[in-house]
């Protein structure tokens, strides 16, 4: 084991290093890789203990590791192996190999040394020293403490490979390394050995291939010297003035190393960096490094590029489905389930669109759609003719799904979580579960948009029966019909009527805050029995966090803490759950009777009642599939994923179990096959997603088409697609009309869960959107301003059970207001008036 030929070195990947074990590989799949051996991190071990050295003299081994004597067992061995090379080759190269070459996010170019042209033994010898001693230089160990990675952890080794004598050499990247493009090859090439290249000493040709045209770019460098072999070492020659005017590379050279990076980007399932040799006409891969810097093809299926956005020119931010910036993790499961399930439920149901697709950019999720250009009436037939079967079974259609297949899954996952899983279970588990997410999406889908189409269809036969366009009208007459949201309300509510019944739970209640409050109650026993009933609650209507679309951020039933808050403000608020929701259904029925006994009998009166039975049926559809597919879809992976995360930790690839959330899909999977620490990536996406957090972005790039401006199903998804604001001093602003009333009131600008505190009875709620987890705030809040969403948004739903006016849309609210304005805000006609400002 102390030494390894190329051919056995892929089965022994702890032993040589990441440069071994790739040209391992490729060696190992018939591509033309000079052959040679492996001085393995066994020997590296075996030389320490031979001259009395272990891990602990690691700040010295720069010093000492030169002048360190082999001992004769390797050196034996070394010799013979050095011998045999020489049979076939004039001489070697000498490079060293460790796995932190291969660790994502950590580039070590020029960190380690190479030698080429050796020819001697004691050379060799010497040049192994050499290497050795490399990889614990000052600057490799600052950087290594700088990326958090454990030097002592890794694997080493040093490689000795039969040299080739370069006519020609270069470097390839599989896909574009600047500009990202797949489909385009990038080669640098000169004369002589690569190390000028690679050592940055000669301005080398340009090559661009077209992967699918196969046309060839060329940029002429001045390839002004070339690196040989003399007799002892290399030397540095001046290039002919005929050299450096040519190209150094024919077109079918060039198209050869094209297709042999495409072979060996297949064989790594993601972009590759290769560094070839050309020697008398025949093409050598010296060396292969997957390139992490370069989006990997899953990657590049969710991430937005510019290469996409010249595809398909229009792209719109996706706030109010998706708000805020989304972690990596998030994105690999959300955009291809969300583009699965759309896109089946797309064409099942002749949709106005051809396709939807989502893309995140900066950890943003952007989405553009094609509009059909079939002629719509005939599409629209068709499609009533499809939801007319449909409209009479919606709820039954949505709890057959979760009983069939939603609640199934879940108790697959959660069962995984129960016992440690080995890193091939994880992976089964892990792919099993993407698939899950796009089925729980395409049922998503398969549920929403016959719903929808329900409602719109009444909006359309109620503008017949009146002579005009009420869109919240409908809305209205489906308020005070019981669901999932209401529901979890209600049992809050319930809590927060047993601790005002209790003197013992109101004390506590008053006395501490949420985070201590656990721990209080459970010092009496009306406090156990109160977190008992609380635990059994939880065990139900906990599956959801402050924000539904994204893994961080704890769940209820992570952090009972979180719902203690919740109780808290209904404590405050005086809200009366029962007397509320009684009340909104009888003045729903009220108004629904009122509007059908005025109008005269016909044919458009029967059709809108027959559709209004069933849209009453299924108005709990959009919430309780809210529950059972967005949150607890969201909730239950995210728990499953700390669980691979736990594992991962154990392997020593992340330091925290929530560090999983920082990587992509296909990164976990790579992890969970080849274990290497990752923490310097993870540290650069978090740095980079916190600064995306805090950042504006685009509310959209390229031309916003006539036809979304004019679309009402997408003004409804998306709301209005540019801010109308009425004066130049920006007193006055518009959005959609989302729920009915005036109202004045204080601004509260609540950004995430942790500011809930701020807002206090009657106080004016102002947020980019709202989702589930934030409905206790709507018991307190006076009016809902949003700067994302339209009608049918989440905060519109909840503010018009709630009977609170609301203004959604507006895409200006929490940069324009601030905490203690005087609005008012006009939930009838959509507009926003600053009273008085701060």
């Amino acid at each position: 084991m102390y030494i390894l030929s190329f051919t056995e070195a892929q089965n022994h990947e702890k032993s040589i290093g990441s440069k071994a074990k790739n040209l391992s590989i490729l060696l190992n799949h018939q591509l033309p890789v000079p052959n040679g051996f492996v001085v393995t991190m066994e020997a590296f071990l075996r030389c320490l203990e031979y001259n009395q050295l272990n891990m602990s003299h690691i700040q010295k081994f720069a010093q000492i590791l030169p002048t360190m004597e082999i001992p004769k067992d390797i050196q034996n061995i070394l010799y013979q192996k050095f011998e045999e090379l020489l049979s076939t080759y004039h001489s070697v190269a000498v490079r060293s190999s460790s796995a932190a070459e291969d660790l994502s996010g950590a580039s070590f170019a020029g960190q380690y040394d190479t030698f080429l042209n050796i020819t001697t033994s004691q050379d060799l010898e010497d040049k192994v020293r050499a290497c050795w001693a490399s990889m614990f230089t000052p600057h490799v160990m600052q950087y290594m403490s700088k990326m958090n990675l454990p030097v002592t952890e890794l694997s080493m080794g040093v490689i000795v490979q039969g040299l080739i004598h370069s006519d020609v050499s270069g470097v390839l990247f599989s896909a574009n390394p600047i500009t990202h493009n797949p489909e385009q090859v990038v080669i640098n090439a000169s004369y002589g050995l690569g190390e000028a290249i690679v050592s940055g000493i000669v301005t080398p040709d340009l090559f661009i291939v077209d992967k699918t045209t196969r046309g060839i770019q060329k940029e002429a460098g001045a390839k002004e010297v070339k690196i040989i072999a003399s007799q002892t070492g290399v030397q540095t020659l001046e290039t002919s003035v005929e050299e450096q005017k040519s190209l150094c590379l024919s077109e079918p050279q060039i198209h050869h190393l094209a297709d042999m990076s495409s072979t060996v980007e297949k064989l790594y399932d993601t972009p590759v960096d290769i560094e070839f040799g050309i020697e008398q006409g025949q093409i050598y891969l010296l060396q292969v490094r997957p390139v992490t810097t370069i989006l990997s093809k899953f990657q590049q299926s969710i991430i937005l590029t510019e290469a996409d956005k010249q595809r398909r020119p229009f792209w719109i931010h996706d706030d109010s489905h998706f708000p805020g910036a989304k972690t990596p993790l998030f994105a690999s499961f959300m955009i291809p389930a969300f583009n699965y399930g759309m896109n089946k439920a797309v064409n099942e149901f002749d949709f106005f669109a051809s396709d939807i697709e989502l893309k995140c950019e900066d950890y943003y999720f952007y989405q553009t759609m094609t509009v059909h250009t079939e002629n719509m009436a005939e599409r629209a037939k068709r499609q009533q003719e499809k939801m007319a079967l449909l409209f009479p079974h919606l709820k039954q259609n949505l709890y057959q799904a979760v009983e069939k297949i939603l609640l199934p899954n879940y108790a697959i996952f959660d069962e995984a979580r129960k016992n440690e899983l080995s890193p091939k279970e994880a992976e089964n588990k892990l792919k099993q579960l993407l698939a899950f997410y796009k089925k729980a999406w395409e049922i998503h889908f398969q549920i929403v948009i016959p719903a929808e189409m329900l409602n719109a269809l009444l909006g359309n036969i109620y503008e017949q029966l009146i002579g005009k366009s009420d869109p919240l009208f409908i809305h209205e007459q489906l308020v005070g019909v019981m669901n999932k949201t209401l529901e979890t309300d209600r049992e809050l509510w319930k809590l927060a009527k047993t601790v005002k019944n209790s003197s013992i739970l109101s004390t506590a209640f008053a006395r501490y805050k949420a985070k201590h409050l656990e721990e209080e109650l459970a010092c009496s026993t009306e406090g156990r029995q109160f977190l008992q009933s609380l635990h059994d609650m939880l065990s139900i209507y906990g599956y959801r966090k402050a924000d539904v679309h994204e893994f961080i951020g704890t769940t209820w039933i992570e952090n009972p803490a979180l719902v203690l808050a919740h109780i808290q403000v209904l404590i405050e608020s005086g809200y009366d759950f029962e007397e509320e929701f009684q009340q909104k259904a009888a003045q729903r029925q009220q108004s629904y009777e009122s509007f059908i006994h005025g109008l005269d009998d016909s044919k458009a009166k029967r059709q809108f009642m027959k559709l209004y039975e069933y849209a009453l049926e299924g108005a709990c559809v959009r919430d309780d599939h809210h529950f059972y597919i967005d949150a607890m879809l969201t909730a239950k992976t995210r728990l499953f994923l700390l669980h691979v995360g736990t594992l991962l930790v154990r392997q020593a690839v992340l330091k925290d179990a929530e560090d999983i959330f920082y990587l992509y899909y296909d990164e976990v999977l790579k992890a969970l096959q080849h274990p290497i620490p990752l923490l310097g990536i993870i540290e650069e996406r978090k740095r980079e997603y916190d600064e995306s957090r805090n950042k504006t972005v685009p509310s959209h790039y390229g031309k916003i088409p006539k036809e979304y401006m004019e679309n009402p199903i997408i003004k409804g998804m998306f709301g209005s697609m540019e801010t109308e604001v009425t004066d130049t001093e920006r007193t006055t602003f518009r959005g959609f009309a989302a729920a009915k009333g005036t109202y004045t009131g204080t601004v509260k600008v609540i950004h995430r869960q942790e500011d809930f505190s701020k807002l206090q009875k009657g106080d004016v709620l102002v947020c980019r959107t709202t989702t589930p987890a934030w409905t206790i705030l709507f018991s307190s809040a006076g009016a809902v301003i949003t700067d994302s969403g339209g009608i049918l948004s989440h905060s519109g739903i909840i503010a018009r059970e709630y009977r609170i006016p609301a203004v959604v849309g507006t895409k200006i609210a929490t940069t324009t207001l601030q905490d203690g304005d005087i609005v008012m805000v006009n939930g009838t006609d959509g507009t926003v008036k600053i009273v008085e400002s701060e």
